[in-house]
């Protein structure tokens, strides 16, 4: 059916999708007044505030709906948590902005007639984003379609939605043009441009770095130097305001509810393959990673799958399995051996230390080797006497390891071994080793797992809120240490950091950063969100702007003192250098200084970086102004001294540059209006009282 069949035939939808769509487009660029936002009762409790605007939890509810809506139109899919709260992000400063700029559009009595809007629309001209929707592969704009579609009843209201959204974008557009009604561009910002684009040149240089030709001990520097210089640059020794933070943490973790939905699921899945579905389909279409078709070595896998799959034959089906990573329902496909042995071992670690000599270590691991020929439980006193932190928790368990992992004494052991026997006291640098031998395999195993992660379930998710937010309460009336530990929970402190700084063990967060610069010392938060988790915070202590006492920048002024003496000789160590090249060639300079050395830049333009230089201005400004084949003087870089022959330059085309001006000057203006657009807009915000509430209703 060609397209403008289709059009006409589905009008209708065409139009809400249209609706849609350009919501969507002006909520992302900026921002919207709709879903009744200017007009709705307030309620009591609000997602945020800009100025004297709320936002209301029901409005930035309409807007996510349309957003995601759109977004699973377009991608399919369900929109997981974290790409959930990025679009969260997008509408609230989007949202934001679109207030600010309605203040303006309101201060500066700003309006639109209806005339303009109807002229628009169904004159010659239509909105760009309306006519590509009535356009065909050829680029041929099929009007007809159009004012059917304009005048067809069944799309009376979405017009009218159309005609105000067109209205408030037609107001953002005179905004704009009042904003950028002084912005110019002038020739020498055109001109400069052109070079940019057009101008290249060939160049050979030396680069001189001023270290290399004054040595650190021809350098001296006095404490009276450093004292006057601290005198002189306070400004450069200041610390910024700082604050210091306690806080604990309720992490998102899996609630045990949570990993028994998970194993009722396996539990479901493994029925359904014992009634004969094909268990490599089901992981197929369910399992978060796919099936690895290849053979595993004792070794490869986490304890937990180990036990379940080398204790198994080809056929078996294992699960629910508890790992790290989720639930796993496990099934062997095959098994095959090898030369390479493995051994699976429980050890006890006795270390020496000052407090016990050799002989007091070797007792106790005589009485406990003892106690296990008696009977004793090898795990239980693993747990009691083991210290090795890793595997004593564990029961001492090492799961499986082959040749190479052990130290020599205690693999030697080990491979040595009966399954069941005890040996030692195996003495290695870590202590003596007490050692069990449970199993030993040369087996490998190819089997497939379908694999559901255990996740923090919405429902936990406000349950580890709503403890958070008990604690928050009575930690605000009562003593925060106090609370903390009647809760069990662990007190954290960031240390100081400044406000554009990254907050110790938090990183970067803009709501605690807000929150530990806008209260007073002694003030405790609300629930905040931070990575992996909530956080509670109490300010502990505010620090003023200051000037950092001498003795903690003295090495600092020191060092930087040596940097401009070595500067200050090499400036004139390279002058005389230059002075003695008699002819015009930078060739010479070799002879008279061996150790420099003679690089070559071809097809540079003004923007380049180059070898040893960088991106450095005052090397390409030199280049520019200097005659071909002429040594320049010592060039004084951001960090090095050069000289420079040109070898080769493109002039300035002065009638390329007529043919070219008027694209350039539009690229210009283009990119300085939106700077000072976003420069513009900014500074609103800065000015305004932005009050961000989206923790209490979104977690």
């Amino acid at each position: 059916m060609p397209l403008m069949n289709k059009l006409r035939d589905n009008t209708l939808t065409i139009m809400i999708g249209l609706v849609i769509a350009f919501v969507i487009m002006i909520i992302f660029e900026w921002g919207m007044d709709f879903g009744g936002m200017g007009g709705q009762q307030r309620q009591q409790n609000y997602v945020g505030k800009v100025n004297d605007r709320e936002i209301t939890y029901q409005e930035f509810s309409n807007v996510m709906h349309n957003v995601t809506e759109m977004q699973r139109q377009q991608f399919g899919g369900e929109i997981d948590d974290e790409f959930m709260g990025f679009i969260r992000e997008q509408v609230w400063e989007n949202l934001v902005n679109e207030i600010l700029l309605e203040e303006e559009i309101r201060r500066r009595s700003i309006q639109v007639t209806d005339d303009e809007i109807v002229n628009w629309v169904y004159g010659e001209h239509p909105p760009q984003f309306l006519r590509q929707q009535f356009t065909d592969e050829d680029g041929n704009f099929d009007r007809q379609a159009y004012d059917m579609a304009l005048s067809d009843p069944r799309n009376r209201e979405q017009v009218m939605q159309l005609e105000q959204m067109l209205r408030q974008q037609r107001k953002q557009e005179k905004l704009q043009s009042l904003l950028m009604s002084s912005i110019r561009v002038t020739e020498g910002e055109i001109r400069q441009r052109f070079k940019e684009e057009n101008i290249r040149m060939d160049t050979r240089y030396v680069v001189i770095d001023p270290n290399t030709i004054v040595a650190s001990d021809e350098v001296t520097v006095t404490d009276e130097e450093i004292q006057q210089y601290y005198n002189a640059n306070p400004q450069r020794f200041m610390n910024p305001p700082q604050r210091n933070l306690k806080y604990v943490r309720f992490p998102f973790e899996p609630s045990e509810a949570d990993e028994q939905d998970v194993i009722r699921e396996i539990e479901e899945y493994k029925a359904r393959v014992e009634a004969g579905e094909d268990f490599l389909e089901l992981v197929e279409n369910y399992s978060h990673t796919p099936f690895a078709d290849a053979y595993f070595r004792p070794g490869d896998l986490s304890p937990e799958k180990e036990r379940a799959v080398f204790g198994n034959e080809p056929g078996d089906i294992v699960g629910p399995v508890i790992d790290d990573d989720g639930a796993h329902l496990i099934k062997i496909i095959d098994t095959r051996t090898r030369d390479e042995e493995f051994v699976q071992a429980q050890h006890i670690l006795l270390r020496y230390d000052e407090e016990k000599d050799s002989a007091e270590v070797q007792q106790r691991a005589d009485e406990l080797i003892a106690k296990i020929n008696d009977g004793a439980d090898f795990a239980e006193l693993a747990r009691e006497y083991s210290q090795d932190p890793g595997s004593g928790q564990r029961g001492g368990d090492l799961g499986w390891f082959g040749r190479g992992r052990m130290v020599p004494q205690f693999e030697e052991a080990a491979f040595g071994a009966q399954v069941g026997e005890v040996v030692g006291p195996v003495e290695s640098q870590f202590g003596l080793h007490i050692i069990k031998v449970n199993e030993r395999t040369n087996r490998q195993v190819k089997f497939a797992t379908l694999h559901l992660p255990i996740e923090v379930t919405s429902f936990t998710r406000n349950e580890i809120f709503d403890e958070a937010s008990d604690f928050a309460y009575v930690a605000d009336r009562r003593n925060f240490e106090e609370e903390a530990d009647y809760f069990g929970l662990e007190v954290h402190e960031t240390g100081y950091f400044s406000e554009n700084g990254v907050i110790p063990g938090i990183g970067q967060s803009e709501q605690v950063m807000r929150f530990a610069f806008e209260y007073r010392t002694g003030t405790v938060s609300d629930v905040l969100e931070v990575r992996d988790g909530y956080g509670i915070f109490l300010i502990t202590d505010s620090r003023r702007e200051s000037v950092k006492p001498l003795d903690e920048v003295h090495s600092e002024i020191r060092a930087e003192l040596v940097r401009e003496k070595r500067r200050e000789m090499a400036r004139e160590r390279v002058k005389e250098i230059r002075d003695q090249l008699e002819g015009s060639s930078l060739e010479e300079i070799t002879e008279i200084e061996p150790s420099f050395r003679i690089r070559e830049a071809s097809d540079i333009g003004i923007n380049s970086s180059i070898s040893g230089v960088g991106r450095d201005n005052k090397f390409i400004g030199a280049a520019l102004g200097l005659e071909r084949g002429t040594v320049s003087q010592p060039i004084e870089g951001t960090r090095n001294f050069y000289l420079i022959e040109v070898i080769d330059r493109t002039e300035f085309d002065e009638e390329q540059y007529a043919e070219e001006r008027e694209s350039l000057k539009g690229q210009i203006l283009q990119s300085k209006r939106q700077q000072f657009f976003t420069q513009w807009l900014d500074s609103l915000r800065e000015e305004a009282e932005i009050v961000d509430n989206r923790y209490m209703f979104f977690r």
